[in-house]
């Protein structure tokens, strides 16, 4: 399965959208349930599901899906 069919799974769980289809450019903007309580449970679950630690750095910058990929994909921990 693709990183983002794995995020996409990810964020129709936490924002309760099970028809929900993620897009690389998706951002937080563009997005109204993608708020910092959202953004948390979001981060904890990318953790989780790709065996990742997140710095708080990281997580302040993320601002579209394509940046949560791109920081799963580096296997960051």
């Amino acid at each position: 399965m693709s990183t983002l069919l794995r995020m996409q799974t990810i964020f129709r769980d936490v924002l309760d959208e099970p028809s929900m289809q993620l897009a690389p450019d998706m951002s937080i903007e563009d997005t109204p349930d993608w708020d910092s309580v959202a953004m948390i449970q979001i981060v904890l679950a990318v953790e989780a599901e790709f065996d990742i630690r997140l710095t708080g750095e990281q997580v302040e910058g993320i601002r579209t899906v394509a940046d949560i990929v791109a920081l799963a994909q580096n296997g960051t921990s």
